[in-house]
């Protein structure tokens, strides 16, 4: 009878660290899929610039003192064709942009931390001039 009861004990525990295990591995893949899916959709910024150089679809700006310390320095970004270019809600072309005109920039994504640094992925550059 001991030795059916110790038996039975051992079964037991060995149940329960096997479910333990499985709880693990399900709650650590839950988490790690949680994690992917909220790095892949990346939050907008916008900050304000002003354009100091235009070269082909290149542009160098430097942001604007209102903008959080972070983007107060130089910039780089490419215009792609899915970048949008906007004034007073209407859609413009890259030729309507010219240096020293201020812009609003958003993107997506990463800034590589160079100098000046570099966006990637600009979404949207809406000119803030009063004039195009």
């Amino acid at each position: 009878m001991r030795k059916k009861a110790v038996g039975i004990v051992l079964a037991a525990l060995c149940y329960s660290i096997a479910l333990a295990g499985v709880f693990y591995f399900v709650g650590y893949k839950a988490a790690y899929d949680h994690i992917e899916a909220s790095a892949s959709t990346l939050t907008p910024q916008t900050f304000y610039a002003t354009i100091t150089d235009i070269r082909d679809h290149t542009f160098a700006v430097t942001g604007m003192e209102v903008n959080d310390i972070n983007f107060r320095g130089k910039f780089t970004c490419s215009i792609v064709e899915e970048t949008k270019i906007t004034w007073r809600y209407t859609d413009i072309s890259i030729n309507d942009l010219d240096v020293g005109d201020h812009i609003s920039i958003t993107f997506t994504g990463e800034v590589l931390e160079s100098d000046p640094a570099q966006i990637r992925h600009v979404d949207v550059i809406q000119l803030l001039d009063d004039e195009v």
